[in-house]
């Protein structure tokens, strides 16, 4: 490998960087959906966690919007991958926006399934960028 080459890739992100991050943020999102209704069932008498957890799932939907357009600004060989990205990102963001008509579980279970979505496209996102050789 070349030097100018080692010098380019370290002045840049690594491929796959921005999978990696929205793996991550998407895995943290959906433990969240699944701890939420326990610790709530657990801890009644904190009227302050309910207030909270109304914005986590708009926070997390902001932190998941820019990983999701990262991954995606570089071509990839399957438009599979950015359908389950959008529509894992899009259904993050109906759960947020209708989570009083939803309720709690309800919430929970669509963000569960944005979660799950955008995972699976993050990781064949990362797959196919990892299978490219230059």
């Amino acid at each position: 490998m070349s030097y100018q080459k080692l010098n380019k890739q370290s002045k840049e992100t690594k491929p796959g960087f921005w999978d990696r991050v929205g793996i991550g943020l998407s895995g943290i999102c959906a433990i969240h959906c699944l701890l939420v209704p326990v610790i709530v069932a657990l801890i009644p008498l904190w009227p302050a966690f309910e207030e909270f957890h109304e914005y986590t799932h708009f926070i997390f939907f902001i932190a998941i919007a820019p990983a999701v357009y990262l991954s995606l600004r570089k071509r990839h060989r399957s438009p599979k991958i950015t359908i389950l990205l959008l529509s894992g990102l899009f259904v993050i963001f109906l759960a947020w926006y209708f989570n009083e008509t939803l309720g709690e579980y309800g919430e929970a279970g669509i963000t569960l399934i944005g979660s799950i979505l955008l995972i699976t496209g993050h990781w064949l996102n990362y797959k196919s960028k990892s299978t490219i050789k230059d």
